[in-house]
């Protein structure tokens, strides 16, 4: 099959497109806008289309094909571009975007066993409607189901009730619950979700296997314009179970480090009073040898002299002069003789 027969094939896909399908996505335009399209199942991808809804009909503005590539028409290719065509997210990105931008797109990925399609509606910006604050809020784990409430009496007039998930430029459709017609879901949540339309469960929403990504605002609108906003927390098991690791190996290298620098300290103090002893105590020893080797006085220096019957000076280290006392006969003079 040639392109040309392709984009023929996905033009017929698009014959029953109107205003009047289910919205799964609302989308604020925005100069830098995205229509998400994450291709949910795991069978391989035939091709895909971004198709918009237009007065006269609808106009192609790109399609994917695995051997084809990827063909964006010439009106929207300066500002439109595949985020990661190659992968299952075909979501679109528009640059530059204007009024003429707002309206009803639809994506449509044909794979071997069908078609899945998510049908996505850009309004103004000033129609976004901002939800109030969460009245209440949920945290479970990873890996498990959730249960919200949507808390309208049970057994009241209530024709039908939305599960919308809420995101800062758009908002998700994850169920409507309707009376006379049955339940229908959003395209992200068809097989994730659960809601039961007999009359006392029509007030519960199930989402299975929730991960981190699930996290959020949601809200149910009920009774006309009556709503109810709650939160969502999911942990991640393997995160909490890293973080508990991560800290306790963290709190045992920070008890080994303050031991080991403790130890270090003391060593050091250690160290230092040894050595100062010992300096000390070589000074001391020091000091009591000199004082043991010092003579108590000069009289045994070599360089005394001395004359008789004189007093004499010897010059000490110090520099000062010893005096010295020496009594001797003296042989000069004669003997007196007896008369």
């Amino acid at each position: 099959m040639d392109y040309l027969a392709c984009l023929i094939v996905v033009l017929q896909l698009y014959e029953t497109m109107g205003e009047g399908r289910f919205v799964d996505a609302t989308v604020k335009l925005t100069n830098n806008m995205s229509l998400e399209c994450i291709y949910p199942k795991t069978a391989g991808i035939t091709q895909m289309s971004w198709v918009k809804s237009i007065a006269t009909g609808k106009e192609t503005i790109a399609v994917s094909h695995p051997l084809y590539g990827v063909h964006i028409e010439d009106k929207y290719k300066d500002r439109v571009r595949f985020i990661n065509a190659s992968s299952r997210d075909k979501s679109l990105n528009f640059i530059k975007t204007t009024e003429a931008d707002v309206g009803l797109y639809l994506c449509s990925i044909t794979f071997s066993d069908g078609v899945w399609e998510k049908v996505v509606q850009v309004i103004q910006s000033d129609s976004f409607e901002v939800p109030v604050l969460p009245t209440n809020h949920t945290i479970t784990e990873s890996g498990g189901n959730v249960t919200l409430r949507c808390p309208y009496s049970v057994g009241s007039l209530v024709q039908q009730v939305m599960w919308e998930r809420i995101k800062a430029d758009r908002m998700d459709t994850i169920g409507l619950c309707n009376l006379s017609e049955g339940k229908t879901y959003g395209s992200d949540y068809q097989e994730r979700a659960m809601i039961d339309c007999a009359t006392q469960e029509r007030d519960i929403l199930v989402i299975q296997n929730v991960t981190a990504s699930d996290s959020g605002i949601y809200r149910c609108r009920y009774g006309g314009n009556k709503t109810h906003v709650m939160s969502l927390t999911v942990t991640s098991k393997t995160l909490d179970h890293h973080w508990h690791i991560l800290l306790i190996a963290g709190g045992a290298a920070a008890s080994l480090l303050l031991l080991v620098t403790i130890l270090i300290i003391s060593i050091a103090l250690v160290y230092r009073k040894k050595k100062k002893r010992r300096r000390i105590m070589k000074a001391l020893s020091k000091a009591l040898y000199s004082t043991q080797t010092r003579p108590s006085n000069s009289y045994g220096r070599s360089n005394f002299h001395g004359t008789p019957n004189s007093r004499s000076g010897v010059e000490s280290v110090s520099g000062q002069m010893d005096e010295i006392y020496i009594n001797y006969r003296d042989y000069s003079r004669k003997p007196k003789t007896r008369a």
